[in-house]
């Protein structure tokens, strides 16, 4: 339970909220300009990244809209502190990565659906002339990983809390045989990961798309999810308010079949997901280079409608928790809670 408490606390403190304009409340209704008609509206949890670049195509070719609801974006910088803003009620749906078991096992958040394949462009990144990267291969069940416990013992390691970055960084140590408590660990955000490490600050980094493309000749990719073994989604999460208003659960449904529908239109023509993605990232202030945004367009496809219709929503989801729980970030009774917190029925009204 104390370490419950804490994981609770510590988010909080490292979470820094960065909210763009005023979130209106569930369920509200807005006028629709030229259709005469009022539209409820769905606040949805984004990030200036590729996670939230569907979001954003939605919103510019009014889908939601013609779809019978209005999408009103809110922006948080990273997972982490959309967990901490559900308290406040600040949205109603969340676009998020591997953060989401936090906010579905301590903040009581539903996964309703997976939206995307992840597993690519999450990556460590250390230099070439450090002694790690000399060491390849320690553990035959990773043979394509870098570093020992004796070449990486007491690096100073930058990553984001409660992200697939620090995941990355968890199962590498695992990997080698080195525990966490040997080690340096430093909170940043992911840009701000980026720029200490590029600027020598750091000796590793856990560096998630585009700032993973961005990097020289100077450093050496040290393993990625798919050399350790791992695959993961990144998640549509509802806020438990959310989910007990009928208002809002009688949209979602519309909202993951266009969500869905615009993973169908854009993986069948790559040069308009390619488009797509980057008005999101130029829109939303990112840093990402054309190279970089085709590179992530290709690690990660959108899911489908048929992606959609055959994943088996928990699985993964509980894969992620226990494996959470392994490494101490979360207490085993959360496991269930994650489990229950999980449900098809929206996915399942969807397509039905």
């Amino acid at each position: 339970m104390k370490k419950r408490i804490l994981a609770v606390l510590l988010a909080a403190a490292l979470a820094v909220t960065s909210l763009v304009g005023c979130a209106g409340k569930s369920g509200e209704t807005e006028k629709t300009e030229g259709e005469g008609k009022d539209l409820p509206v769905l606040r949805v949890a984004v990030m200036p990244f590729y996670i939230s670049s569907p979001i954003g195509y939605i919103m510019d070719n009014k889908l939601d809209e013609k779809n019978g609801f209005k999408i009103e974006p809110v922006m948080f910088p990273t997972g982490a502190p959309m967990n901490e803003a559900i308290a406040a009620d600040s949205y109603d749906v969340a676009t998020i990565g591997g953060a989401f078991v936090f906010g579905v096992a301590n903040f009581d958040a539903h996964v309703i659906a997976s939206h995307i394949n992840g597993t690519g462009g999450n990556e460590i990144w250390a230099y070439k002339n450090s002694a790690l990267a000399t060491e390849k291969g320690v553990n035959p069940e990773f043979p394509e990983v870098l570093g020992s416990p004796e070449t990486v013992k007491g690096s100073k390691i930058v990553q984001t809390t409660g992200t697939t970055g620090q995941l990355a960084i968890t199962k590498w140590l695992e990997a080698i045989g080195l525990p966490e408590e040997e080690v340096e660990m430093v909170h940043m955000e992911f840009a701000q990961c980026y720029q200490a490490f590029k600027g020598g600050q750091a000796d590793v980094a856990a560096l998630t798309s585009p700032y993973c493309f961005q990097t020289d000749d100077t450093m050496v990719k040290v393993a990625d999810l798919e050399q350790l073994g791992l695959n993961l989604y990144e998640e549509i999460t509802l806020t438990d308010k959310a989910y007990n208003n009928p208002e809002i659960k009688e949209i979602i449904p519309a909202f993951l079949k266009t969500l869905y529908e615009v993973g169908d239109e854009l993986e069948a023509d790559p040069a308009k997901k390619f488009e797509a993605v980057k008005k999101w990232y130029v829109d939303n202030g990112g840093s990402a280079s054309d190279e970089d945004i085709k590179a992530e367009c290709n690690l990660k496809p959108f899911l489908t409608t048929e992606d959609a219709k055959s994943l088996k929503l928990g699985e993964f989801e509980t894969l992620y928790a226990e494996f959470m729980v392994s490494q101490d970030k979360l207490e085993s009774d959360r496991v269930e809670v994650v489990k229950q917190n999980t449900t098809s029925e929206f996915l399942d009204a969807a397509f039905k």
